[in-house]
């Protein structure tokens, strides 16, 4: 039974992203343009939500996620499975160039508004932030994740201050998110830490485990006037998040002895 559930969600992902590229195509602008239409947004917040419902992702929303105001949105990153779990909310995502080669994902992520950057190239980071400053002034909330590389879901490495320049150089309003997944229980998900796997054997096990429960906290959004280095507000993106993810234990008072030598 758990290789038929598995083949079953295999060949849904298939066809879906055989319709994620019909739609794109029908409904994408002719020509070069950075901005995408308010039609393509839609079209890839259903296939992402259609992605996360197919795998077996049941989504759990906390705080307040405000449309009206595109922000440059930073989480903690635990799994491949943050960027269609967030970017169901609403979200372009930021990738390295080698991705656009890549058979009709790398064309489906540009139609979706992804933003690709060749890394290490001359004025790279300064492109980087132009192209991000251009799809949150043009009304799209922009995701990256700061610390680089995922964690266990546990704990966070520390966040890259380089990777707020955006929101000193064009006053970009960042908005920290707190991403966790979960079982039925409460616990963190066994299957979501990958560690030494590869992608599809990670993949494989999600695919045919437990139901998993993501689950995302929407915090209070920073003004990017309010700072003036990208330490400073790497760091209170940083705490924010950590705030809610190892909330600190209280601490324990000494226990009085009562009667002792008496």
């Amino acid at each position: 039974m758990k290789w038929i559930k598995i083949a079953y969600k295999i060949t849904a992902l298939v066809l879906l992203s055989i319709v994620g590229l019909i739609l794109m195509g029908i409904f994408s602008p002719r020509g070069k343009t950075l901005a995408i239409t308010k039609r393509q947004k839609r079209i890839r917040q259903w296939w992402l939500r259609k992605v996360i419902s197919i795998v077996g992702l049941k989504l759990r929303i906390k705080g307040d996620v405000d449309h009206k105001q595109p922000a440059l949105w930073v989480a903690n990153h635990v799994s491949w499975l943050d960027i269609p779990v967030v970017g169901s909310e609403g979200a372009a995502f930021l990738s390295k160039a080698e991705v656009r080669k890549w058979p009709a994902i790398g064309w489906l992520g540009e139609k979706g508004g992804t933003v690709y950057i060749k890394r290490g190239g001359k004025n790279a980071s300064q492109n980087a932030s132009r192209q991000i400053a251009i799809t949150v002034n043009g009304g799209d909330n922009m995701l990256i994740f700061p610390e680089g590389t995922t964690s266990d879901g546990n704990g966070m490495r520390r966040f890259h201050a380089r990777i707020f320049a955006p929101a000193i150089d064009y006053k970009l309003p960042v908005q920290p998110i707190v991403v966790r997944y979960i079982d039925a229980d409460g616990k963190p998900h066994p299957n979501i830490d990958w560690g030494d796997e590869s992608f599809m054997t990670n993949l494989l096990g999600i695919l045919g485990g437990k139901k998993i429960y993501a689950e995302l906290t929407f915090l209070p959004i920073i003004s990017g006037n309010d700072f003036s280095q990208r330490k400073r507000i790497a760091e209170q993106a940083e705490n924010a998040i950590k705030d809610v993810l190892e909330p600190e234990l209280p601490e324990e008072k000494p226990l009085k002895m009562v009667g002792v030598g008496r």
